[in-house]
């Protein structure tokens, strides 16, 4: 059985600033760029996929810590949803995110995204584009086994450290 507190509590808070995916794969204007992503990264990504579709939730404690995204939307780019909003974070700085999308509770206003926990804002077009958390999760789930399989680990995909 894993415990919230290995999965959620340990998380280093430095992932804030590191951001982790390719720039020509999501590159637009106002987005900053961005590196290839770890193998470690996605298999600890899974990890918290796996627990969060058991039922495990982030502690309050870690949403506290978190950037605040405000007029975000989900969009749905190749084979996986990405979050796309303005962030907020501490020590007072703003940036515009496009990052993949693991997993989403907007009544609850918190996003996972592979790489950090997010606090969301309310969702004010939600009657216009309704989120479907469990199909955001399942499309994650089959994002992240491609991107783990052996062919995906080769140059300019994943890296190896």
């Amino acid at each position: 059985m894993v415990s919230s507190t290995s999965l959620f509590e340990t998380e280093t808070a430095g992932l804030h600033g590191r951001t982790s995916w390719p720039a020509d794969r999501l590159e637009r204007p106002g987005v900053i760029k961005q590196r290839a992503v770890r193998r470690a990264d996605l298999l600890f990504a899974s990890e918290i996929l796996r627990s969060l579709r058991e039922g495990l939730t982030p502690s309050q404690r870690v949403l506290e810590c978190s950037g605040f995204v405000e007029h975000w939307t989900v969009a749905s780019r190749d084979d996986v949803c990405l979050l796309e909003g303005t962030v907020w974070r501490l020590p007072f700085s703003l940036s515009t995110i496009a990052t993949p999308l693991l997993a989403i509770d907007p009544l609850a206003g918190w996003a996972r995204t592979v790489d950090e926990w997010l606090t969301i804002s309310p969702c004010l077009n939600s009657v216009a584009t309704p989120i479907h958390p469990t199909a955001i999760a399942d499309r994650a789930a089959r994002w992240l086994e491609r991107q783990l399989q052996p062919d995906d680990c080769g140059e300019g995909g994943i890296t190896q450290n």
